[in-house]
């Protein structure tokens, strides 16, 4: 092993330990009750070096809504789907819904005090638009700008049903199949 991959190495094990930290301050403590100083804290590291990884809190938030999306997006695919293209696209959605409210630092971003940085963050990242691409699209997620646009939509949808869950699981794969299947599979 050359030195530059042992840095890269290093580099990537500090920045795993930062994340790992800050998705257990987010269960704790909702997104935005978890500062840089915290984050440090709880680290066991000076907040110097923590922004030598991050330079922003902004910067941890969004590494991790990329690194979570990435992991979500490979347990939806590993799930069995079968049906036609409306009950596969139901099936994925309703699965990534129950994943994020499952895990407490995913659902505490759906809390009123994170509603807003789940939004922003969840509707610019290409991760998760990449999950939605490889609903419409299959894994690859297909470069077509319809596609694109469909994707940005039903993260749109996502994030409105996390934020605003329905009644029941049931009511809102009727919302599903009667709203956004139409839409988005057109």
């Amino acid at each position: 092993m050359t030195v530059v991959d042992w840095q890269a190495e290093r580099t990537d094990a500090v920045a795993r330990r930062i994340l790992d930290t800050a998705e257990e301050l987010y269960a704790e403590h909702g997104v935005d009750g978890v500062t840089m100083r915290a984050l440090a804290s709880a680290v066991g590291c000076s907040r110097a070096t923590l922004y030598r990884y991050f330079p922003s809190r902004e910067s941890v938030q969004a590494a991790f809504i990329e690194r979570s999306a990435r992991r979500l997006a490979k347990q939806i695919d590993a799930a069995p789907t079968t049906g036609d293209p409306g009950d596969r696209l139901i099936e994925a959605v309703t699965t990534a819904l129950r994943l994020v409210r499952e895990n407490p630092a995913f659902a505490n971003w759906f809390r009123a005090d994170g509603m807003a940085t789940a939004a922003q963050l969840g509707a610019v990242s290409p991760a998760v638009e990449s999950v939605a691409r490889g609903f419409l699209a299959g894994p690859e997620g297909g470069d077509d700008p319809a596609v694109a646009d469909r994707a940005r939509w039903l993260v749109r949808v996502m994030l409105s049903l996390l934020s605003t869950p329905g009644s029941s699981p049931e009511d809102e794969v009727r919302m599903l199949r009667e709203f956004v299947v139409p839409v988005v599979l057109h």
